[in-house]
């Protein structure tokens, strides 16, 4: 699952849209997502970062409406997200508001898993950060499949995909073997490193660069 929001605080903020793809015992798989009316104007920075806009907003269903359905659809299901405690924190506060029962603690959080596989993650071309959904979508060679557009539904579809390579990596499952760096960082400083391509070479640079100018060649 995953949430776009007027911003970071769960209690002030609000949900704007909500994408969940829901696995059910039987192999079925069932789809939920919907557009909310947060009943504000949108930062300019949710624009930007969202391509959404009041116009995109002001015919959409209130929380009041999608609350219950929303509570619904995930019933007792485990939730996987990327940064878990940030989605649930702002259901839970949409819940309590419209007076939903909150979710159970717990769940999948891709974000934490991925810290625990690869502790200093280089950082890509455009990935953004380290254990950004973005950075993993080139971890993982899925950004040509993927355009990681900041949009719910976008985000859901590269985050399945996501947690199966971690699932594989974690399992022992993973046909790929990546440079010792690429995962923990400089062997100097143990600093994430970045991954640059000059003249058809790949080269890892170490981020501290005020203090260590570790580079390697993979």
């Amino acid at each position: 699952m995953d949430v776009e929001t007027t911003g970071l605080n769960t209690a002030a903020d609000r949900i704007i849209e909500i994408f969940m793809i829901k696995l059910l015992p039987t192999g079925e798989v069932q789809e939920y997502g919907t557009l909310i009316n947060p009943g504000r104007p949108l930062p300019a920075e949710i624009i930007q970062l969202t391509g959404l806009t009041d116009a995109d907003l002001r015919d959409s269903p209130t929380e009041e409406e999608v609350a219950p359905v929303i509570r619904e659809f995930i019933g007792t299901g485990t939730l996987v997200a990327h940064n878990l405690p940030f989605d649930q924190g702002f259901l839970n506060s949409m819940f309590r508001r419209t007076k939903q029962p909150s979710l159970a603690k717990g769940g999948i959080d891709t974000l934490a898993l991925s810290r625990s596989l690869f502790p200093k993650l280089c950082i890509y071309p455009g990935g953004g950060g380290s254990h950004r959904l973005r950075n993993l979508m080139y971890h993982f060679g899925l950004d040509r499949l993927y355009s990681n557009s900041h949009r719910a539904r976008d985000d859901v579809m590269l985050l399945v995909e996501v947690y199966r390579h971690l699932q594989d990596y974690a399992l022992g499952r993973s046909r790929v073997a990546y440079p010792d760096a690429v995962i923990n960082g400089c062997p100097v400083c143990g600093s994430v490193m970045r991954l640059e391509v000059a003249a058809g070479r790949q080269i890892l640079t170490c981020t501290n660069e005020s203090a260590c100018r570790e580079k390697l060649v993979v």
